[in-house]
């Protein structure tokens, strides 16, 4: 299962120029918790792959950032910077696809 992150951990891998995906959620969207299911199932294939969540309402400040516009949401970062955005978390292939670009 994915591990939620705080700003922290955000920081680091950023600071770290690390690679890595974060899935943006809210709690009482029903799509988010549909696709945050798709999420868990994909990293659990992907077992180089680094993959965070965060709940959106804690951190308004990245969804300006990023201009974020809908949750959920999965954004893919080289090298510590965004690389990719996706919206389209609909099924499992989606995912899996994004993840492992």
């Amino acid at each position: 299962m994915v591990a939620i992150w705080d700003k922290q951990q955000l920081t680091q891998n950023l600071a770290e120029k690390a690679d890595f995906a974060l899935y943006f959620f809210t709690p009482m969207c029903l799509g988010c918790q549909q696709a945050m299911k798709l999420v868990d199932l994909a990293d659990e294939t992907l077992e180089n792959t680094l993959i965070g969540k965060m709940d959106l309402n804690y951190v308004p400040e990245l969804a300006e950032q990023w201009e974020i516009t809908n949750v959920p949401v999965l954004l893919s970062f080289k090298d510590g910077e965004l690389a990719e955005v996706s919206y389209k978390l609909g099924n499992l292939i989606d995912v899996y696809e994004f993840l492992k670009k």
